[in-house]
């Protein structure tokens, strides 16, 4: 109540909801309820997302792939036990193993010193081809020919050989003389060593 004494201003009563243009006002509008809706979806989303992308990697609600894993663990461990089995009879198989470990073995057919071996000098330096002879004849290899070389100018040293059964001779002749470049050709009827530049 005010101390002030009434006047003609007063006669609407203190608990009306009817307010002037200059106050405020002072009871909100009733909301038709949308705000309510949006808000609930949003948080439902947030929940759902939350619950697709969070939960996973925290190991929560796993326990259901956990069994099918227990039982793929348990499966295999008969595999296993197949594998096991069948490798008494895979003793057969060691055994046609060494079949093929015959096939290195021919492969791996020794070099034959007494076949000749023609050296030619594609170097320019005199005297490099008859020093190659005499590196080799100490070797145990015998010199079929020394000569300078009449092809085309080479840019390094070279060994060639016709057919496999040269080939080990031209591989033994790489190795002894720091040659890595060998190379099969049918013009050649003897393994050949060509001497090129910067030959030592």
């Amino acid at each position: 109540m005010s101390q002030y004494p009434r006047d003609e201003f007063d006669k609407v009563p203190e608990t009306s909801t009817r307010q002037g243009v200059h106050r405020e006002r002072l009871i909100p509008a009733r909301s038709n309820g949308v705000g309510l809706i949006i808000t609930v979806g949003v948080l439902a989303l947030l929940v759902g997302l939350a619950a697709y992308f969070v939960l996973p990697r925290l190991g929560i609600g796993d326990d259901s792939s956990a069994s099918p894993a227990v039982s793929e663990s348990s499966t295999p461990a008969p595999e296993a036990e197949t594998e096991q089995s069948p490798s008494p009879s895979a003793s057969p198989t060691p055994s046609e193993t060494p079949a093929p470990t015959p096939e290195p073995t021919p492969e791996a057919v020794e070099a034959d010193r007494t076949q000749p071996v023609v050296v030619l000098n594609a170097s320019g330096v005199s005297g490099l081809g008859a020093g190659i002879s005499a590196r080799i004849g100490a070797d145990g290899w015998t010199t079929a020919q020394v000569a300078n070389w009449a092809g085309a100018p080479l840019q390094t040293s070279i060994i060639f050989y016709n057919g496999e059964a040269q080939r080990a001779n031209a591989e033994e002749l790489s190795a002894l003389l720091g040659i890595p470049t060998i190379t099969e050709s049918p013009e050649f009827a003897q393994v050949t060593v060509v001497a090129g530049p910067g030959f030592q």
